[in-house]
């Protein structure tokens, strides 16, 4: 079965608003390797909406830069949406129906993990139906004081342990843990 892995940026205090402000200047060499190394592993990119246009837009563009960009780029893009529409980006597909559904079929497919970038709502949805296998928070230098926390008031408690620490450049902390199940 494949496990699906949720990816996400971090502030010290927990948030994980608008990334562009404070976590894409740590975008360095060690950003690179990890997420070449968590791709290396992922034949799949579980997104939301939101997060889709936004790497829809970009990452096509930056196709030669980086492995990982181009890994990302060919790879299978899965989108959950209840708005329909195009999706342009290569091999992207919608998931139709009940996006919890949906996600329960693809980790029963054969094949490499899966990745959710960010996509916090979509998270939240997965997390209540215990789908997420693994967290990677690569937690940032910084004190923001606002904006979104990594989970919402109210979310359900889920007791996890840590199997993984590595610093990368920038003293960007990535922290791995899985569910205790």
């Amino acid at each position: 079965m494949r496990k699906l892995i949720v990816s996400t940026y971090a502030s010290l205090d927990g948030r994980v608003d608008d990334i562009r402000d404070w976590a894409l200047p740590y975008n360095d060499i060690g950003a690179v390797e990890y997420h070449t190394n968590l791709l290396a592993n992922s034949d799949g990119l579980l997104l939301g909406r939101k997060t889709y246009e936004i790497f829809a837009a970009v990452w096509p563009s930056l196709s030669g830069q980086f492995p990982y960009i181009d890994r990302m780029n060919s790879m299978a893009k899965y989108v959950a949406s209840t708005s329909g529409g195009k999706l342009d980006w290569e091999n992207s597909h919608l998931i139709d129906g009940d996006v919890t559904d949906g996600v329960v079929k693809l980790k029963q497919q054969p094949g490499q993990d899966l990745v959710l970038y960010g996509c916090h709502d979509l998270m939240h949805s997965l997390l209540d139906h215990d789908l997420i296998d693994e967290y990677r928070i690569l937690v940032h230098p910084v004190l923001l004081g606002k904006g979104r926390t990594f989970l919402h008031d109210g979310a359900k408690r889920i007791n996890l342990e840590l199997v993984d620490t590595i610093v990368i450049s920038g003293g960007v902390s990535v922290l791995t843990y899985r569910p205790v199940r």
